[in-house]
């Protein structure tokens, strides 16, 4: 509540008129539990009014607890809308004004950065807090310009190289599919075609060929997991794509929980991901956007244009430092450090 006060006075020492709301963890929560189903799914007209005359709508991500699933009916989960991204009823019907009406979007992911969320995740509070805010503070143009470089080298290319000194070694193969750019500079045209962004921001992704990952990966970034101890020293092995095998130092439970987690491609390479935000540091729940690193997404990744097909578009995805990355050859980071020219 105090960041948005916070962001509706510097948007109204800009000229705008702030229209701020509130929806508190309490009614969220009692929300989702009792009210009928055939209820949430009704964006209702005050709402929708309300964002028909709305150039831009800034949101900051709750609720401040971790969400505990199992007390939500299951049929009633899919109405939880977090993130803007999620798919019901509501949010189709949000996102088909959002468009029409070219809303522009941004979510606010320091928001996150609570004491019991911090508590459930293992994680220094004061740090994280920090962390996250030197990457909301880092240059966003400059990081928007570097996503935009990156873009361009693999939208026209074929084979994608990684190896690291902690002892990756994956080739595999690129299909022409659209890279999604993850800066927070939120344009008419990302609007119209209903792009949420998100702060702090810094990455590039693009789903790849999923049959072509070969080699191994060694994930030297420990990795946290809600409920469970960090998974350090995650290796994968693949092979035409999947996961043929597997082992970690500590954690490894977490990582086979989720290759058991349902039905579908949840062992397949799904994407790759480059890291752009100087401000962000490793270990905090921001590992993607970490500026030098390269995450590597098995699972689910139509989001992304991909076809793994997944229950709800389940994913797994870890990130690695120090790492050289060839693109058609051409070196594009060596040993953790951009060269774009």
């Amino acid at each position: 509540m105090e960041l948005a006060s916070q962001i509706a006075i510097a948007c109204q020492e800009r000229g705008a008129h702030p229209f701020m709301t509130l929806n508190t963890e309490d009614y969220w929560m009692r929300s989702l539990l009792n009210a009928p189903k055939e209820h949430l799914e009704v964006l209702s007209t005050h709402q929708a009014a309300a964002l028909e005359q709305t150039d831009v709508f800034i949101f900051m991500i709750g609720p401040p607890k971790p969400i505990d699933w199992a007390s939500i009916p299951s049929e009633k989960r899919e109405l939880a809308n977090i993130w803007f991204l999620e798919s019901n009823k509501w949010m189709n019907e949000w996102r088909r004004i959002t468009k029409e009406h070219s809303v522009r979007t941004l979510g606010i992911e320091l928001c996150m950065v609570t004491p019991a969320r911090a508590n459930s995740l293992g994680l220094d509070f004061e740090e994280w807090e920090k962390v996250m805010l030197a990457g909301c503070l880092a240059d966003q143009l400059e990081i928007s310009r570097n996503a935009n470089r990156v873009t361009e080298i693999i939208q026209a290319a074929h084979e994608v190289s990684i190896d690291t000194p902690f002892g990756t070694s994956l080739m595999f193969r690129l299909c022409g599919r659209e890279p999604i750019v993850g800066d927070s500079l939120v344009s008419e045209d990302d609007a119209t075609r209903g792009i949420v962004k998100f702060l702090p921001s810094g990455f590039v992704e693009v789903a790849v060929d999923e049959a072509s990952a070969e080699g191994r990966v060694v994930f030297d970034v420990p990795i946290p997991v809600r409920g469970a101890k960090r998974v350090e020293g995650l290796a994968l092995e693949f092979g035409r794509g999947k996961v043929v095998k597997y082992s970690a130092e500590t954690g490894v439970e977490a990582f086979e929980g989720y290759l058991h987690s349902g039905q579908g491609d949840l062992d397949k390479i799904g994407f790759c991901g480059l890291g752009l935000n100087p401000g962000l540091r490793y270990g905090f729940t921001q590992d993607d956007k970490v500026l030098g690193g390269v995450t590597i997404g098995i699972g689910g990744n139509e989001d992304k244009g991909g076809r793994n097909k997944t229950e709800g578009n389940s994913h797994w995805w870890a990130s690695m430092s120090g790492a050289t990355v060839r693109v058609d050859g051409r070196v594009v980071l060596e040993k953790g450090k951009l060269l774009l020219g």
